[in-house]
């Protein structure tokens, strides 16, 4: 796939990434499966919905709220009908009779944004260890054609170069292949990232706001704790990511593996790829990003350590 269509591919998915935020990670979205004929023939059983917390709801909202039963509860979605004193007026399209009680908006969960039908099904049927079984039986006999249809690619290429069909030792030809670009650091960076968005969340949810780096503090004097967070942690990962594309493009166009063969007989010398100065440029930001990160992360660890403490 061209670096461009990542890029823009990556560039669409962040925002939509950060506005679908699951709520167990500090979002307002939550996704679950439907159960039940309640809601026919507007939500099929099975189906897969997303839900958003609103700022507030109305008439003919599709919502999931929490229903009470002494010390039972369970997640119900219905639509919202009417709106007293007392709170919502909930019933189910499929039911002749209205919810017990009123909920209010402190008892609903969210406001369902779309659902898809038969994805819990199939959701579900992963769970069965037969289609696992079965499932894991297909990739396994994928798997072994695509290395045979590698392996025929690679008898190919060494007969267009005078090669023998297939070399005597494999050792021979790993000595001859240059060395491999090490993108460890970024890998590196990009769990920095994750475990530092993971410590803020945890830092916010335990009532401490933490100064954060200068993007996150920015951050922070703007938008809401949480969004924020999850912002800068979006934007970090973009920038990570571009760098890893730029180095990735430059690695290609630079590439050459030109083998250079008179005849059959003749010894054949692999050409050497140029230095990737993208790639040391970035692989230069992934360390001061680590290091940024572990500043963070004590920063934060002593915070939380002085409030439990």
């Amino acid at each position: 796939m061209d670096i461009k269509i990542k890029l823009i591919i990556l560039a669409i998915s962040i925002p939509l990434i950060i506005y679908l935020w699951p709520s167990a990670f500090g979002g307002d979205t939550e996704f679950m499966i439907v159960q039940g004929e309640s809601m026919l023939p507007t939500i099929l059983p099975g189906s897969f919905i997303v839900i958003k917390e609103a700022p507030s709801y109305q008439i003919d909202d599709i919502v999931a709220f929490t229903q009470k039963s002494g010390r039972l509860q369970k997640t119900v979605v219905h639509r919202i009908i009417d709106e007293t004193e007392q709170g919502f007026v909930i019933k189910g399209d499929n039911n002749a009779r209205k919810d017990a009680g009123f909920p209010t908006a402190d008892d609903i969960r969210g406001k369902v944004l779309f659902a898809t039908p038969y994805v819990g099904d199939l959701l579900g049927m992963l769970r069965n260890p037969m289609v696992l079984i079965v499932t894991a039986v297909v990739i396994g006999v994928v798997q072994t054609q695509q290395k045979r249809v590698k392996a025929k690619k690679e008898r190919i290429r060494r007969i267009r170069l005078g090669l023998p069909p297939k070399s005597k030792s494999p050792s021979d030809d790993r000595k001859k292949k240059p060395k491999k670009p090490n993108y460890s650091l970024f890998f590196g960076a990009m769990a920095f990232n994750v475990i530092t968005y993971i410590a803020v969340q945890f830092s916010i949810a335990s009532k401490i706001i933490p100064q954060g780096d200068m993007v996150t503090g920015f951050m922070f004097g703007i938008f809401e704790q949480s969004f924020a967070s999850t912002l800068s942690f979006s934007l970090y990962s973009l920038m990570l990511l571009g760098l890893y594309f730029a180095a990735k493009s430059h690695e290609s166009r630079s590439y050459k593996t030109n083998l250079i063969s008179s005849n059959k007989g003749s010894k054949s010398v692999l050409v050497q790829k140029k230095s990737n100065t993208i790639l040391s440029v970035a692989s230069f930001v992934w360390i001061l990003f680590i290091l940024m990160s572990l500043f963070h992360l004590m920063a934060i660890a002593t915070d939380l350590a002085t409030v439990l403490n």
